[in-house]
């Protein structure tokens, strides 16, 4: 699925993936017999049953998940649609007044 970069306290950036690619690689795995863990960013889907799912919100945050996950694996299967771009740090306020005149 996506990932949402922060920008500031009330924007972000994102993509419209739904991760159904990754939740159908998923489910077809364990149907096969594998062992799964599925690391999702945010979806409104219902997660395969039998998969041990981690979820996560920005792509550091899956990036790091998916290399806890790689060394125990046999299999490394990416599907996510992360976001392109992330700020190197998210600014917490505004910088300069907003004009409302």
């Amino acid at each position: 699925g996506p990932t949402i970069e922060d920008l500031d306290p009330v924007r972000y950036l994102t993509n419209r993936s739904s991760g159904r690619m990754g939740y159908a690689l998923a489910e077809a795995a364990r149907a096969r017999g594998a062992r799964v863990t599925l690391v999702t960013g945010p979806v409104q889907l219902v997660p395969p049953s039998g998969v041990e799912l981690c979820k996560v919100r920005g792509s550091r945050e899956m990036y790091d998940t998916a290399m806890r996950w790689l060394e125990p694996g046999t299999i490394f299967v990416g599907a996510a649609a992360g976001a392109d771009f992330r700020p190197t740090v998210p600014t917490r306020r505004s910088r300069r007044p907003v004009d409302r005149g």
